[in-house]
């Protein structure tokens, strides 16, 4: 097992913003991210999700959000972007369970519309 760990800090203070760790094993890859999922820290784990998960790689990948505290509109984009190549997200609290819901509802919803729309042009 591989793991590997990256820690993002914020200029304007000193604590950990958003921790991304990354076990390799044979037949899954697991991410547990702590922090916040905000502005540039979400921009960097889209960067090392496409670094880190190559097209292709046929693994199961459970994310596990247990210990995110915050995620903005930029963190939303990136999750629904890890949730759109297969990744299994896991969240714990009422707020995190939540927003997945959230964005499982709205990437169904794109799915059936782009399905939809492509349909309607082979009249």
């Amino acid at each position: 097992m591989r793991l590997q760990s990256r820690r993002f800090l914020p200029r304007s203070r000193r604590g950990v913003v958003l921790k991304i760790n990354i076990a390799d094993l044979p037949d899954e890859q697991r991410w547990s991210l702590q922090g916040q999922l905000v502005g540039q820290w979400a921009a960097e784990l889209r960067l090392t999700w496409r670094e880190k998960r190559p097209e292709g790689d046929t693994r199961r990948c459970i994310v596990e959000l247990i210990d995110v505290t915050f995620v903005d509109q930029t963190g939303q984009a990136v999750l629904a972007e890890i949730m759109s190549h297969g990744a299994e997200l896991v969240a714990s609290d009422v707020y995190t369970k939540h927003l997945l819901r959230n964005l499982r509802r709205e990437l169904k919803r794109t799915r059936t519309k782009g399905r939809q729309d492509g349909g309607g042009n082979q009249g």
